[in-house]
């Protein structure tokens, strides 16, 4: 097994959808620690030097984590999309087996990527003069949610990969949810939900004060929910799929 995790290890850092999610990343946390830059001494922006500036520069580092989900999601639906999941199963005939090696690797590259986007957002903060740089129990707070949420939004996306395959499809579906669905549903006066769904767990996870939050470990337990929910009719399908 450890050396099909280290193959699938190989195969995304050697792919350039791979490389062009996390190209995608940089930038989102590029433009968005420059909007909150740009924001300081206006109306709601937080002053120079403060935690509270250093906050919401370590909060855009979310939007980066939209990338790694991408990248659990081509890890599996790459296969069918170009074609090369018949090599890969002829070399591996046990299907779950490559399914679970895919999962861990995407489990693995999503928490050093989600500190590398914290490190990133800080250090454009700290290059501006903005913020000086402490180490202090609320940065290693936000650091370990932060690293959790990657590693599960990796899961979640191998598990929307398994569960759709069709490339396209995979991708947009889980975008459409958390950035249009969930946003929508306060409006339709459905927002005692959201703690539920998704995105209201992970933003539960990663300390998001909002109206009916879940405790950490119930957030931690609803979105691995979610995973499973979509991983295990995936398998079970992709292991039943006549692949040739």
């Amino acid at each position: 097994m450890t050396a099909l995790i280290r193959t699938e290890l190989l195969r995304l850092r050697t792919t350039r959808a791979a490389w062009g999610l996390l190209a995608a990343a940089v930038l989102l946390v590029t433009a968005g620690a420059a909007a909150v830059l740009a924001g300081i001494g206006g109306v709601g922006g937080a002053p120079r030097g403060s935690v509270a500036l250093r906050d919401d520069l370590l909060g855009v580092s979310a939007v980066g984590l939209f990338p790694v989900l991408l990248l659990g999601v081509v890890a599996v639906s790459g296969e069918f999309h170009h074609r090369t999941a018949t090599s890969t199963f002829l070399v591996t005939p046990d299907r779950r087996r490559v399914l679970a090696a895919k999962a861990a690797a995407a489990a693995l590259i999503g928490p050093p990527v989600a500190l590398g986007l914290l490190a990133l957002a800080y250090a454009i903060g700290a290059g501006a003069g903005a913020v000086g740089f402490t180490f202090d129990g609320r940065l290693a707070e936000v650091a370990a949610r932060s690293m959790v949420v990657a590693a599960l939004w990796a899961l979640l996306g191998v598990a929307v990969g398994a569960a759709v395959r069709h490339q396209t499809a995979a991708v947009a579906l889980p975008l459409l949810w958390l950035l249009v669905v969930e946003q929508l549903l306060p409006a339709y006066g459905l927002i005692g939900l959201l703690p539920w769904l998704p995105g209201g767990a992970t933003g539960a996870l990663a300390g998001v004060a909002a109206p009916g939050a879940l405790p950490f470990w119930a957030a931690l337990l609803v979105l691995s929910g979610y995973i499973v929910a979509l991983l295990l009719p995936g398998a079970r399908a992709i292991v039943r799929r006549d692949i040739t």
